[in-house]
């Protein structure tokens, strides 16, 4: 096996900013040692900041009550950007990400992989959906 052909990342537990926190220093300890490997990240899709190293499993909500936690396709879309300018290219979600969050990634990094995913055809990015709406103050946000 070649070392360069590794995978190193983080998996779930933390959300979407800690998790980026945690790949920047761990890539800087990485190209420290000379190391380049393949990174990946998968956060878990609530926010938690000061949760301890239990990370949502030590949130006063779990596991019954963590919707006021959940991240949003916006919070996704600016954790998918951070990652892959990070170099980060293994980009998803672990518990509580949804099927919308997964587009979101895609959606975020769709220049640098030269096409949309199929599930935006009918999906507008960024809120250009309110732009059909019947009230003309939310065609104006």
């Amino acid at each position: 096996m070649i070392l360069s052909d590794l995978l190193v990342g983080v998996n779930c537990l933390f959300d979407p900013d800690t998790t980026v926190r945690t790949i920047k220093a761990m890539k800087a300890a990485l190209n420290n040692a000379g190391l380049s490997p393949y990174l990946m990240t998968q956060p878990n899709g609530f926010m938690c900041p000061g949760a301890g190293t239990q990370g949502y499993l030590s949130c006063p909500e779990f596991p019954y009550a963590l919707e006021p936690r959940m991240v949003t396709r916006f919070d996704v879309h600016s954790y998918a950007r951070a990652a892959h300018d990070l170099g980060v290219r293994y980009i998803g979600g672990c518990c509580g990400f949804e099927p919308y969050h997964i587009r979101a990634i895609s959606e975020e990094v769709a220049e640098e992989r030269g096409k949309l995913p199929p599930a935006s055809k009918k999906h507008q990015p960024w809120g250009k959906c309110l732009e059909r709406s019947h009230m003309d103050y939310v065609k104006k946000r």
